[in-house]
C-alpha cells in the first residue's frame, strides 16, 4: 500500500466517523448504534491491504463484539420496559394528578385502576377509563385507611 493509499485510506475512515458524529449530535445521542458500527467495520475491510489482510481471529472477534452489543442492547431495552410497568403497577389504587391533554390548564385528578406498556411506554388507566403517560403525573396520592 503507498502513501497514497493509506491517505485515502485515512480521509474515508475519518469522513465516515465525522458523518457518525453528526448524525449522533442530530440525534441526541453519543452511542454508537448497530448501523454507525458497520458503517466503520466495512470501511475498514474495504480499506485493508489486501497482502495483509485482516486476521479471521480479528475479525471473528469484532463479529462477536458486534453480536454483545447488539444483545446487550436488547436486554437493556426489556429490562427498562420491566422497570416501567412496575413503577407504573406500584401506582394502582392511589390517587394521582397529571394535566388535562385537552386543556392543559386544567389538572385530572384520578383513581389509578391499570398499569400497560403502550409504543409510548408506560401509561396508567384513571378511574377505568382513559391511558395516561406516566410522564404527565404531577402529583401522587394514597388514600389513608381509617380504621
Amino acid at each position: 500500500m503507498n502513501q497514497s493509499q493509506i491517505s485515502d485510506s485515512l480521509t474515508s475512515l475519518a469522513n465516515s466517523t465525522e458523518a457518525i458524529q453528526y448524525a449522533n449530535r442530530k440525534t441526541g445521542s453519543s452511542e454508537l448504534g448497530q448501523d454507525a458500527f458497520l458503517q466503520l467495520m466495512m470501511k475498514q475491510m474495504q480499506y485493508q491491504d489486501p497482502l495483509n489482510p485482516m486476521d479471521n481471529s480479528q475479525m471473528l472477534a469484532q463479529q462477536a463484539q458486534f453480536t454483545t452489543i447488539n444483545e446487550l442492547q436488547k436486554l437493556n431495552s426489556t429490562i427498562n420496559a420491566s422497570n416501567q410497568i412496575m413503577q407504573a403497577s406500584s401506582l394502582i389504587g392511589k390517587t394521582v394528578t397529571l394535566p388535562n391533554p385537552d386543556n392543559p390548564s386544567e389538572t385530572i385528578e384520578g383513581k389509578v385502576t391499570e398499569a400497560k406498556i403502550n409504543k409510548n411506554g408506560a401509561a396508567i388507566v384513571l378511574n377505568g377509563d382513559k391511558d395516561y403517560p406516566m410522564s404527565s403525573i404531577t402529583g401522587i396520592k394514597e388514600e389513608l385507611k381509617v380504621n
